[in-house]
């Protein structure tokens, strides 16, 4: 049994980290504008021209780098929060490898979540170590929520973080809808038109959002983990907010 649980988390780990390394990869060459454009905020990250220089400056000197990247995440760019966990990626394959309950995607998803929250100004630094912490303190708390040896999943409810509740009452106002409100259908589908979604986070956001699915139904529909499925929830959610004008002027 103990050689089974060990397999599984192996494969799951290739999964998501396979995943990630890929979607990393096409960060890399899409986005050295992005990289400039920070640069020129941050002292930090003068001379650092893609997210790979960036990454590598986070190993040699990461609290500064990793500090000015979280001042980008506390305005609400995404793509900083992505280059904070891709440099995070081994310490949570290295924790997930010592867990025999949580698994990486556990882990990634928590980490997620830390990075989008953490308290910049009050915890300056060890930001690496503080980040670790809270993520298995994260984890920790989710697994005392077990019951009767039993994940208590997520409700579809949990999903909705605040940037596209903000986001939908944004546009119920903007667009004038009280008669004629828009429901998350019609926003998935609206981003799907402007190719904000690909089809398989469409399937999974309506299994979300539309059909009221839990979390692990959805994630065995579409063969992945429910901690997959909620991080990548949780950036679509943010790429829809971040083009929240555009979704409600679709036709």
């Amino acid at each position: 049994m103990a050689k089974e649980s060990a397999e599984f988390r192996t494969r799951s780990a290739g999964g998501i980290v396979d995943a990630l390394n890929r979607e990393w990869r096409e960060l890399e060459f899409g986005h050295r504008e992005t990289a400039s454009r920070w640069a020129a905020r941050h002292h930090a990250l003068v001379g650092n021209d893609s997210f790979d220089e960036i990454l590598q400056a986070a190993w040699q000197d990461p609290d500064a780098i990793l500090a000015a990247l979280l001042a980008e995440v506390a305005n609400g760019d995404q793509l900083a929060a992505r280059v904070v966990l891709q440099s995070m990626i081994g310490r949570m394959i290295r924790m997930a490898l010592r867990d025999p309950l949580a698994g990486i995607d556990d882990y990634i998803s928590a980490l997620w979540c830390q990075i989008r929250t953490y308290p910049l100004s009050n915890r300056p630094q060890r930001i690496a170590a503080n980040l670790s912490m809270d993520t298995l303190k994260a984890v920790s708390t989710e697994r005392r929520r077990l019951k009767q040896g039993k994940v208590s999943l997520w409700p579809p409810e949990s999903f909705l973080d605040d940037a596209f509740e903000a986001w939908l009452l944004r546009s119920l106002t903007a667009a004038g809808t009280e008669d004629e409100p828009i429901g998350a259908e019609q926003v998935l589908q609206r981003g799907r038109g402007l190719e904000l979604l690909d089809e398989p986070t469409l399937k999974l956001l309506t299994g979300v959002y539309v059909d009221g699915l839990s979390g692990d139904v959805v994630a065995r529909r579409n063969h992945t983990s429910a901690g997959s499925v909620r991080v990548r929830c949780s950036k679509a959610v943010a790429r829809l907010a971040a083009h929240a004008d555009q979704l409600i002027q679709a036709a």
